[in-house]
């Protein structure tokens, strides 16, 4: 399983729990959860002039990562989004 940071932003706060469904469908994990609040949007998206911004921790195993932005993007729930790789800390060598 690989980490990933996931940003969106969607209508509403009632949308996270089909987000979240959809992430388990995938048998994906949701480690943290960090809501940004309702903003003002830059350009209207749908008609829609603000959203809420959530940046989650998630745990989604490589293979399912395409299927996955796949029904996002089919699926009106999420407005927008950015799922970023997280590189594991390489530990240090002793330096001798």
């Amino acid at each position: 399983m690989h980490t990933y940071e996931f940003t969106f932003l969607v209508e509403d706060s009632k949308s996270i729990i089909k987000l979240e469904e959809t992430l388990q469908l995938y048998k994906g994990k949701k480690i943290k959860e960090e809501s940004l609040g309702k903003k003002l949007l830059a350009y209207p998206i749908h008609k829609k002039t603000a959203a809420e911004y959530y940046t989650w921790l998630i745990s989604l195993d490589k293979k399912m990562v395409k299927d996955f932005k796949q029904k996002l993007n089919f699926e009106n729930v999420v407005m927008r989004y950015l799922m970023l790789e997280r590189e594991e800390p390489r530990q240090k060598k002793d330096s001798k």
